[in-house]
């Protein structure tokens, strides 16, 4: 199983899984089974925008699975999802398996704090020499995403954000 990330809203990932018979060979599914997505710890599942491709490139037992997150209302930011093989059937055995989990906008990296602080490091700030304040602002460069005003002691320099 594999991690695939953290992805924005309304995207498409893609990943490609094998499978292999008892030596361990390259091997073609007899019964293709579903894949399918689970959203957090729910017993629901979803195969809405999913295409899995078998035998990718012409590849014996290299599969590519595409998922278009923007297909259906099941994919929510600020969700885990996993991406489950159910029922296929690979050298005469039933398999099911998870094939890979990913998250929609659910990390950090994804996350409204990390687009602000992103945000403030590339876009106009304006400091008041009188008061301090240092005003940080959006893309619009009018609209203030957050003010701060250092106070200074003799021996350090605070931020509070307001």
């Amino acid at each position: 199983m594999m991690y695939l990330g953290d992805y924005k809203e309304d995207s498409s990932l893609y990943f490609c899984w094998s499978t292999n018979d008892k030596s361990g060979a390259s091997i073609t599914r007899s019964t293709n089974g579903t894949v399918q997505v689970y959203k957090d710890d729910g017993t629901t599942e979803s195969t809405a925008g999913i295409t899995d491709t078998e035998d990718f490139d012409s590849l014996t037992g290299i599969h590519n699975c595409k998922i278009d997150l923007n297909s259906d209302a099941f994919y929510a930011t600020g969700h885990d999802y996993s991406v489950v093989l159910a029922g296929a059937v690979i050298d005469t055995e039933t398999v099911n398996a998870v094939l890979a989990t990913f998250s929609i906008e659910n990390r950090f990296a994804g996350s409204l704090t990390f687009e602000k602080a992103a945000k403030m490091l590339i876009n106009k700030a304006i400091q008041n020499k009188a008061t301090g304040a240092i005003v940080y602002y959006d893309d619009d460069g009018e609209t203030p995403l957050l003010t701060h005003t250092p106070t200074d002691s003799a021996s350090e320099i605070t931020r509070t954000p307001s």
